[in-house]
């Protein structure tokens, strides 16, 4: 008979809009079972059961989709913090190799209670290296989007600069005493 070609938004029940060789209508959207498929409709059944079974399938279909759009954003979170953990973590060939060269080292009689202090030094080292490696990764996202915000700009001053008005200042201007003179 009609194609559906889409659903549409309506209060409280589902609609679908039919295309009947170029008859355009609207009508309540209708479940179909799989039992009731083979059967045929069945009209003896009670409107109010079926009501509350349209309720509970549109209710259970929301929820699968919310599900899902959750998952999505979970999976996009760990992502991100898995990013972030890389980030942070030093590699291990950088800690071994640094790029500054050691002093020389002179034998000093170490103070009392270095042995403690040095673990102590050691991570908070680390800390700050993974801190400049996420700063340094910040500023090369803040220099990608500023790039792509200075290009935006010319292209929107490019088509400014294109308009009929700025062809020729004398037309312009004609234009702007036209006015004034009109206005007098």
């Amino acid at each position: 008979m009609g194609d559906a070609s889409g659903p549409s938004c309506g209060g409280d029940d589902e609609w679908e809009i039919c295309n009947d060789n170029g008859f355009v209508y609207k009508r309540r959207r209708r479940l179909i079972r799989p039992g009731e498929a083979a059967e045929g409709p069945s009209t003896a059944e009670d409107p109010e059961v079926e009501l509350r079974r349209h309720r509970r399938a549109r209710r259970r279909s929301c929820l699968i989709d919310l599900r899902d759009r959750y998952r999505q954003e979970l999976e996009q979170w760990d992502l991100l913090s898995s990013a972030l953990l890389d980030l942070a973590a030093p590699p291990p060939s950088a800690a071994s190799s640094s790029s500054q060269p050691e002093p020389p080292s002179v034998d000093l009689p170490e103070p009392p209670g270095r042995g403690i202090q040095q673990p102590l030094v050691d991570d908070l080292l680390h800390q700050v290296q993974a801190q400049e490696a996420i700063l340094r990764k910040l500023s090369e996202i803040c220099d990608y989007v500023e790039s792509l915000c200075r290009e935006k700009e010319d292209g929107l001053v490019e088509s400014l600069m294109e308009l009929p008005i700025w062809g020729s200042p004398r037309s312009l201007m004609t234009s702007f005493s036209d006015r004034l003179l009109d206005n007098i």
